[in-house]
């Protein structure tokens, strides 16, 4: 008797010495729906909407944040949302997109106020494309062909993206893309 016991307890533990599978290979949970917010070839709502999509996003897991990982700042540190206009992927889903954030122009100046860092990850966070640091007086846009990225039509992938300034952290976000031929 007290041996399948034995052999019982030494199984639990094992498995409970494993951890979670989402620990070992962590996704992306696009959420519920389309999992992403449509946009028409003119960057208007024409869908569904994901509401946390091209907001600021709080805090970033450890996946998130190693995606940045020459950051001078703290990524969940707080973030100077007031600065921050917008951010989205026009259109969206589609075949070729323009990725465009804008932040306020402070004093009217033309001078480099922002700088901005892209990573477009698939939904096991494996790093697809990077973009920056791009530096910019208050707004910026880069065209993303999806095709060329070697991303697969009706797939999902997360776009996040880091504005900053020099005085650190602006505002950090993502948005959920889809490539539709």
């Amino acid at each position: 008797m007290r041996k399948p016991l034995l052999f019982a307890a030494l199984l639990l533990t094992l498995a409970a010495c494993k951890g979670k599978p989402d620990e070992a290979s962590p996704t992306i949970d696009f959420g519920a729906g389309d999992g992403f917010s449509h946009f028409d070839a003119s960057a208007r709502p024409n869908g569904t909407q994901d509401p946390t999509d091209w907001t600021s996003d709080a805090t970033w897991n450890e996946q998130e944040k190693a995606l940045f990982p020459k950051t001078s700042f703290d990524l969940n540190g707080a973030q100077r949302t007031a600065l921050f206009m917008y951010a989205n992927v026009y259109p969206n889903p589609g075949a070729t997109a323009l990725y465009r954030v804008e932040a306020f122009n402070r004093n009217n100046s033309i001078t480099v106020g922002y700088s901005v860092k892209l990573v477009l990850v698939d939904k096991n966070y494996k790093v697809l494309m990077q973009q920056g640091p791009l530096s910019f007086p208050s707004g910026y846009a880069v065209a993303l062909d999806y095709g060329q990225l070697g991303l697969q039509p009706t797939e999902r992938y997360r776009l996040y993206y880091v504005l900053y300034d020099n005085d650190g952290l602006v505002c950090k976000g993502h948005g959920d893309v889809r490539y539709d031929k």
